[in-house]
């Protein structure tokens, strides 16, 4: 017998297939935004996927040998009005905040005010956009939306976000459990790292920051955050990693983490790099992998 394996998340679902030789096949979607397939759709009441799958290799992503990606016709998906929304919105729009993209996530909230794509896709790149388009965003989801937890989680971000100025950056804990000052008012330029245990490209990246960190570490303040939500986790890669700079803990449920987000326009994924000057004004930053190269012309900025 084969196995199906599901998974959820939030209100998405993807789809797993698993054959008797443990090979897994990804089932995608194809959607009505151009050069974008989703490999999840919504939960809506009734959902019936039917039809042959036809494996393909997807663009910029390396997958293990034990996995094939396949694709359905989205003809072969019947659901309800959230997948709908989903297949008719998509990811890029939400990545910039050009006036081509707001005036498009401004059209699909019209088409859409009940979607909780949208949403979702707001919150996890709120850093993208000021406080005034957010605040256009909010105003056309309806009144049901308007009722969620994630909404209002994330109208109290952009009320806060609105107060830039009155943000100070927080005492963070640090290797000792004790909750100091982050930055050192002696360097000019300070190099904020993000990261956590589990985060595989982050681990990849140590040593070739260890490579920068000597040659520049006198003259630009070196500083890891990590957002793991197990302490004994952190403490243990950091015995491993060997970072001789600044190491800080937050967890995700600290009160404080919406200030952090704010202050840096930090989006939660990591590894996120980001440089800035003695006044907090950010000169650069960058999310993924870094190459030292990469890395190198971030710090004349």
């Amino acid at each position: 017998m084969q196995e199906v394996l599901f998974f959820v998340i939030h209100l998405y679902i993807g789809i797993f297939h698993k054959d008797k030789k443990n090979v897994q096949r990804v089932i995608s979607y194809t959607t009505n935004v151009p050069k974008w397939g989703s490999a999840t759709f919504m939960t809506d009441p009734v959902i019936k996927i039917k039809g042959n799958l036809k494996e393909y290799t997807p663009v910029n992503i390396i997958s293990p040998p034990d996995v094939i990606f396949a694709d359905i016709s989205i003809s072969k998906i019947q659901a309800g009005r959230q997948t709908e929304a989903l297949f008719n919105t998509g990811d890029p729009i939400f990545t910039s905040n050009t006036s081509g993209n707001v005036n498009m996530i401004k059209e699909k909230l019209k088409k859409f005010p009940y979607s909780y794509h949208i949403l979702y896709s707001i919150i996890k790149n709120k850093t993208v956009f000021n406080s005034h388009q957010t605040d256009d965003f909010l105003q056309l989801f309806d009144d049901n939306i308007k009722q969620s937890k994630p909404y209002k989680e994330l109208l109290e971000y952009n009320n806060k976000a609105k107060e830039i100025g009155k943000i100070t950056f927080l005492l963070l804990e640090n290797t000792q459990g004790n909750r100091v000052t982050v930055l050192d008012p002696q360097y000019k330029k300070h190099l904020i790292v993000f990261w956590a245990s589990w985060c595989a490209p982050c681990r990849m990246e140590i040593p070739m920051l260890k490579k920068v960190y000597d040659r520049n570490g006198e003259n630009i303040e070196f500083i890891s955050i990590s957002t793991d939500d197990d302490k004994n986790s952190w403490k243990n890669a950091l015995l491993k990693e060997q970072m001789p700079w600044k190491q800080f803990l937050i967890d995700k449920n600290n009160p404080f983490f919406n200030d952090l987000q704010i202050l840096l326009k930090f989006n939660t994924a990591i590894p996120y790099t980001v440089i800035i000057d003695s006044n907090m004004k950010i000169l650069g930053s960058s999310t993924g992998l870094s190459s030292e190269q990469a890395l190198n012309e971030l710090l004349k900025k």
